[in-house]
């Protein structure tokens, strides 16, 4: 063990007994090397083995264990995102789409509420944003091209007030995520890693366009 007073030993003075603290010197080298030898490799140390010298302190197996936390999502506190396969409760209100393709799309998109975010993901294993959308079209009949840019181009652009459902809503001016609208202000997307095909307010992000796809 460290002595911690050690460093606080006097100075040895002429006056210094030599028989009474015999090879302090030596004792204290010996120790030093013993407490080096059995310390861990810190380089080499293994987070699942049981040799942390210090059970309080915190450690890589301490952190790794943290990771099993449900991931933390952004999703706004009264948006609470459904179980996949079952439209949520509180949606039942929404309007129904005129476009009977549009209505089969946003029927599908309703349905995955609760499917998991998939970077690349088109099936419902997992859906990235664009994915998302194409997905739910392609119910409907309706090829929609791959990427968030592709999918602004493959329509007519209408305001956001005169938004129906099934239409697409293009976010950020660098065209970088898409939803599909669904009425009554709000939109069905799958956001990002970590999260959830879910329901949120239309204009939560920045809004670059809505786009009304070719039918």
């Amino acid at each position: 063990m460290y002595d911690p007073d050690w460093s606080s030993d006097p100075d040895p003075g002429p006056d210094w007994d030599t028989t009474s603290k015999p090879d302090s010197t030596a004792k204290r080298d010996t120790k030093s090397k013993r407490d080096t030898a059995s310390d861990p490799d810190w380089d080499s140390w293994d987070s699942d083995s049981d040799q942390s010298p210090d059970p309080d302190s915190t450690s890589p197996s301490k952190t790794d264990a943290k990771t099993d936390a449900p991931p933390k999502t952004d999703a706004p506190p009264d948006t609470k995102p459904a179980q996949s396969g079952s439209p949520s409760p509180d949606l039942d209100h929404l309007p129904p789409a005129d476009n009977p393709k549009a209505a089969v799309a946003v029927h599908e998109a309703l349905s995955l509420l609760g499917v998991p975010y998939r970077w690349g993901g088109t099936t419902t294993a997992g859906f990235d944003c664009s994915g998302f959308t194409q997905h739910v079209w392609a119910a409907a009949g309706v090829k929609l091209p791959r990427t968030v840019q592709e999918q602004a181009k493959a329509g007519t652009k209408v305001p956001l007030s005169a938004a129906e459902p099934g239409d697409l809503v293009i976010y950020y001016p660098s065209q970088q995520h898409v939803g599909i609208y669904v009425g009554d202000g709000m939109v069905v997307h799958s956001p990002h890693t970590g999260t959830t095909v879910r329901t949120d307010p239309v204009q939560l992000m920045p809004i670059s366009a809505v786009v009304r796809p070719n039918t």
